[in-house]
């Protein structure tokens, strides 16, 4: 299954979300290409977005096994005086 990627052409400004390989050329924008009759072809611009950290629900991960433990849990310890 190929990635979407988010592209813009330099020209007109539109956005497109593309499914294609890592390794495909970029896209041409059509809009652009209709508009000037195939004399001007813009190479559309891939788009960086801010991507947040994944947030890990559950038991199994780092974040959830290997946090500090609440210090307030009392431990009861058999007597050895016995």
């Amino acid at each position: 299954m190929m990635p979407f990627y988010t592209f813009k052409c330099p020209s007109c400004n539109q956005v497109k979300e593309i499914q294609q390989s890592m390794k495909a050329a970029s896209p041409v924008c059509q809009r652009c290409v209709n508009a000037s009759c195939g004399t001007h072809i813009p190479e559309m611009e891939r788009v960086y977005g801010h991507t947040a950290k994944p947030q890990f629900k559950g038991e199994g991960f780092y974040e959830t096994d290997y946090k500090q433990k609440d210090d307030n849990i009392r431990v009861d310890k058999p007597d050895s005086s016995s």
